[in-house]
């Protein structure tokens, strides 16, 4: 036997004891997935706009290895069925809790709201609307233009707003741009008051954000740490009066005054006071 067939017998036996190794591994990690522990999963099989009461024709169960179910995935079609769309589900789409709403009384938007969210209505145009190109779950940062001291001065008041709903619209639709005359938003209550405090004072305008913008922007309410704050300017302004005395000398009287700095909200008044 010369060397070149034996080497070509060694590879062989080499080659061969590796090919069984692969698929003695590949067939034991078959088996684990076989072997490891299944849960039912519910699925949209249709698409399902924002809003929609879910049926059961709108859904299914499927089989997912447990190791691989989302967090807050449901796994019963009870705890589906009568529930309400948050945003649109596609096919294939898995059921999770917080894209669901109890169905309440009512319309369903009312449904959409969060706990202890309101639902603010703004009347809007071509240009305050962004054209047009708002959409139901579109994030909206919301800007007021009003006169200070006589100059047009422009504040962000609320920020990352979410809109319900666009005119009567709770889903989204088409994805064109269509003129509305109202924007329904959800806001706090303290958020409220300002949105309506703005709107009566000056003029607002809608900024569309990117739905993957998370980036906090510091907004008009909280440029100062209260609704009224007092700054005392610490370099005093110093006159002096003449009073009269009776024996006809003159006496100088000091006065001093501090400069004291009034914020209210947006607006910033500095007077005069006597100490």
């Amino acid at each position: 036997m010369n060397k070149n067939t034996l080497l070509f017998i060694t590879m062989s036996v080499v080659f061969g004891v590796g090919a069984v190794l692969i698929a003695k591994n590949w067939l034991n990690d078959s088996q684990k997935e076989l072997t490891e522990e299944q849960v039912n999963i519910v699925i949209a099989t249709v698409i399902i706009p924002t809003g929609t009461i879910i049926e059961a024709k709108h859904v299914n169960l499927t089989v997912f290895p447990k190791s691989m179910a989302p967090d807050k995935a449901i796994h019963d079609l009870e705890s589906v069925i009568g529930k309400v769309a948050k945003n649109q589900f596609y096919i294939g789409d898995i059921m999770r809790s917080e894209r669901l709403a109890q169905q309440g009384d009512g319309s369903y938007l009312a449904s959409l709201i969060g706990k202890n969210m309101r639902a603010i209505t703004i009347r809007v145009n071509d240009v305050v609307g962004v054209a047009g190109f708002l959409l139901p779950g579109n994030k909206v940062d919301i800007l007021n233009t009003y006169q200070q001291d006589g100059k047009p001065t422009t504040d962000v008041i609320l920020s990352n707003i979410n809109i319900l709903a666009v005119d009567q619209r709770a889903a989204s639709g088409e994805n064109k741009p269509q003129l509305v005359r109202a924007i329904t938003v959800e806001v706090d209550l303290a958020q409220a008051e300002i949105l309506m405090s703005a709107r009566r004072n000056g003029y607002l305008q809608l900024a569309l954000r990117n739905p993957i913008d998370d980036e906090a922007v510091v907004i008009a309410s909280n440029k100062s740490t209260s609704t009224e704050t007092v700054e005392l300017i610490t370099v005093p302004e110093t006159t002096v009066e003449t009073v009269s005395q009776p024996a006809s000398t003159i006496v100088p009287k000091i006065i001093q005054r501090q400069r004291v700095e009034l914020i209210r909200g947006v607006r910033q008044q500095t007077v005069q006071v006597d100490i």
